[in-house]
C-alpha cells in the first residue's frame, strides 16, 4: 500500500478547522461597509500588540511594506546604510531600496543561520543607519549582541519577524526588543491571512503614529487632506484583519504544537547523518516556521524525498549577492562564506501544527533510507 504524502506545509487542515469562524467573520466585514481601517482592524491592532507584548501595533499591506514603513518611521533614507543578512527572502532587501536606502550585507552565524553580530560590527561605516535583523525560520537572532551594537554606535534596530511569530529573545518576543518589528501573514505563516497582510510593533508612540501616516499616504492624524510626510496606500483591508483576530486566537496553540513537532524530529533523527536546528538557550524560544535540517548530498536527498511523497524545499538556494539584480553592486561570494555553505546545505522539511508523530516517524524514516 502506498503510504500517504507528507506536504511541507498543509494550509488545507488547518482552514477547514476555522472555516466556519472564518467565513463568517469576512463576512460580517463585507457587510459592514467599512473596508479599510475600520473597527476589525482597530481591534486585531489591539489584540495583536498585546499578544507580542508591545504598546502597539500597526496593520499594513504585508511584511515587506511592513519592513518599508518602519524604516522610513526610523529616519532611514536617501544616502543611508543599512545592514542586513545576504541569507533571507528578497522582500527584506527591496524594502531597505524602496526605503531609498542601501543595503550593506553581512555574513552569517554557521549555526542559527541568523546575521553574525561580529561582522555586523565591521560592516558598520558613517553612512550606517541602521541594522536589519531577520529571525531566520523562527530562531530569534542573537538580539542582546546586536542591540548593544546598535546602542554604541547610535543605530536604529528594525527586526524582521516574518518567521517568528511569538518566538522569544531572553524573555522578550521578536518585535518587541529592536526600534519596531515587522511581521508577515502571508499565508503560509505561522499567523497567515488570506492573502496578503503585515504589521509593524513598536514600544514607541511617536514611531507608531509615523507608521500609520506612512501607510496612509502620510496623512495627518484626523485630517482628511492635510499630509505631514510622504507616505503611500500600504493599508490592510477589514476583512483580513477580522480572518487574522479569528486565527490569532489558535496561535500560541499552534506554535506549541510547533515545538512538539520539532522535538519529536530531534529525537527520530538521531543517529541519521544531518544536523537539526539548534536548540535555544534559557528564556528563548523558536517559532519554527520552517523546520530546516543541514544535509551532506543535499540536492539528492531532497529529490529522493519528493520521489517518497515527503515535501520539502530550501530556503535560500541562491543568496541575495548572488541574485541577478543586485548583479551589478559588486558583490562577492567569497566575502559570505558560511551563508554560501547554508545555501549548499539547508533543507527544510514538513512542518506545520497539526503535524503528527507518524508523519514525523515517515520523513525521518525516508531519510534515514537515503543515508544507508
Amino acid at each position: 500500500m502506498t503510504e500517504q504524502p507528507v506536504p511541507l506545509f498543509n494550509l488545507q487542515t488547518q482552514h477547514d478547522s476555522l472555516k466556519q469562524e472564518i467565513n463568517d467573520a469576512a463576512l460580517k466585514a463585507l457587510n459592514s461597509m467599512k473596508w479599510l481601517l475600520g473597527p476589525e482592524t482597530e481591534a486585531f491592532e489591539k489584540e495583536f500588540a498585546q499578544m507580542t507584548g508591545t504598546k502597539y501595533a500597526v496593520s499594513c499591506s504585508s511584511g515587506a511594506s511592513a519592513i518599508q514603513i518602519a524604516l522610513a518611521a526610523a529616519g532611514i533614507g536617501n544616502g543611508d546604510e543599512v545592514i542586513t543578512t545576504p541569507f533571507t527572502f528578497v522582500a527584506t532587501t527591496t524594502s531597505v531600496t524602496l526605503a531609498g536606502a542601501n543595503f550593506v550585507f553581512a555574513d552569517i552565524d554557521p549555526r542559527t543561520y541568523n546575521i553574525d553580530p561580529k561582522d555586523v560590527k565591521r560592516k558598520i561605516t558613517k553612512k550606517t543607519k541602521a541594522i536589519l535583523p531577520v529571525h531566520l525560520y523562527g530562531y530569534p537572532a542573537d538580539m542582546t549582541q546586536i542591540m548593544k551594537i546598535a546602542k554604541d554606535a547610535g543605530l536604529k534596530v528594525i527586526e524582521d519577524c516574518a518567521q517568528s511569530h511569538l518566538a522569544l529573545c531572553n524573555g522578550v518576543m521578536t518585535g518587541g526588543i529592536g526600534d519596531a518589528g515587522a511581521f508577515s501573514f502571508y499565508p503560509s505563516k505561522n499567523l497567515g491571512a488570506c492573502g496578503d497582510a503585515g504589521a509593524i510593533t513598536t514600544n514607541d508612540g511617536n514611531v507608531a503614529e509615523l507608521c500609520r501616516s506612512i501607510r496612509h499616504s502620510g496623512r495627518a492624524k484626523d485630517k482628511a487632506y492635510e499630509y505631514d510626510h510622504e507616505g503611500s496606500t500600504l493599508r490592510m483591508d477589514e476583512v483580513q484583519a477580522a480572518i487574522l483576530r479569528v486565527k490569532m486566537r489558535h496561535l500560541k496553540q499552534w506554535t506549541e504544537n510547533r515545538n512538539r513537532a520539532a522535538a519529536l524530529y530531534a529525537e527520530h533523527l538521531k543517529g541519521i547523518p544531518v544536523t537539526p536546528p539548534p536548540q535555544t538557550p534559557h528564556n528563548w524560544s523558536q517559532s519554527f516556521y520552517v523546520y530546516t535540517i543541514r544535509a551532506e548530498k543535499r540536492d539528492a536527498l531532497m529529490e529522493h524525498l519528493k520521489k517518497n511523497n515527503i515535501g520539502c524545499a530550501v530556503y535560500y538556494p541562491v543568496p541575495l549577492y548572488k541574485q541577478p539584480v543586485y548583479k551589478g553592486l559588486g558583490f562577492k561570494a567569497e566575502d559570505f562564506p558560511h551563508a554560501e555553505r547554508a545555501a549548499e546545505e539547508v533543507l527544510s522539511i514538513p512542518m506545520f501544527p497539526e503535524l503528527t508523530e507518524c508523519q514525523v516517524q515517515r520523513v525521518c524514516k525516508v531519510i534515514r533510507s537515503f543515508y544507508e
